[in-house]
C-alpha cells in the first residue's frame, strides 16, 4: 500500500452544478413567462443564458468522462472559504429583502473578496460603490425600471 492517494475528481460536482444551473434557470425562465409584455424579456432571456451555459457544462462533462479524461482536483480547494462565500450570499438575498438593494450590495462587494483572501480594503470599496451606483443609473435613470424600496431611498429622491 503506497502512500500516495488516488487522484480526485470533480467532475460529479460540475455535472450537480449544471444540473441545478439548468434547473435554476428554467424556473426563472417558467416564473418570468407570466410577466406581462415587455418586462419578461430581461429574465427570460438571462434565464436562457443560464441554461444555455450549463448545458454546455453539462455537456463538455458528461464527454470528458466518456473520453475517460474527468475534470481533475476538488470541487473547493479551500472549502471554508466556499461555505463563508455560499452564506454571504444567503445573507445578501436576506439583507436585500429586510433593508433593500444598496447598503447589502456595497457590502457584498467589500466582503466577498475579502472572505477569498482579497484585502484592499479602500479598492474594494471604491469598486463596489462604483458597481451599486452603475447598476442603479443603468435601472433607474436609463431603463426607468424602480428598484424595491431601500432604506436610502429618501437619497435617490435628490437625483430626480
Amino acid at each position: 500500500m503506497s502512500g500516495a492517494s488516488a487522484p480526485t475528481s470533480r467532475s460529479l460536482a460540475e455535472i450537480v452544478f449544471a444540473i441545478l444551473l439548468i434547473a435554476g434557470a428554467a424556473a426563472v425562465i417558467f416564473t418570468a413567462s407570466g410577466y406581462p409584455g415587455e418586462s419578461a424579456t430581461y429574465p427570460v432571456v438571462i434565464g436562457a443564458a443560464l441554461a444555455g451555459l450549463g448545458c454546455w457544462v453539462l455537456v463538455r462533462e458528461v464527454l470528458r468522462r466518456l473520453q475517460g479524461h474527468a475534470t481533475p482536483g476538488s470541487f473547493a480547494e479551500h472549502a471554508p472559504r466556499l461555505a463563508i462565500g455560499l452564506v454571504a450570499l444567503v445573507l445578501y438575498v436576506l439583507a436585500v429583502s429586510l433593508v433593500g438593494f444598496i447598503l447589502p450590495s456595497v457590502a457584498l462587494g467589500v466582503l466577498l473578496p475579502a472572505s477569498v483572501g482579497f484585502r484592499r480594503w479602500g479598492l474594494s470599496f471604491v469598486v463596489a460603490v462604483i458597481s451599486v451606483v452603475s447598476i442603479l443609473l443603468i435601472f433607474v435613470l436609463a431603463l426607468e425600471r424602480p428598484i424595491p424600496p431601500d432604506i436610502l431611498s429618501p437619497l435617490g429622491r435628490l437625483f430626480r
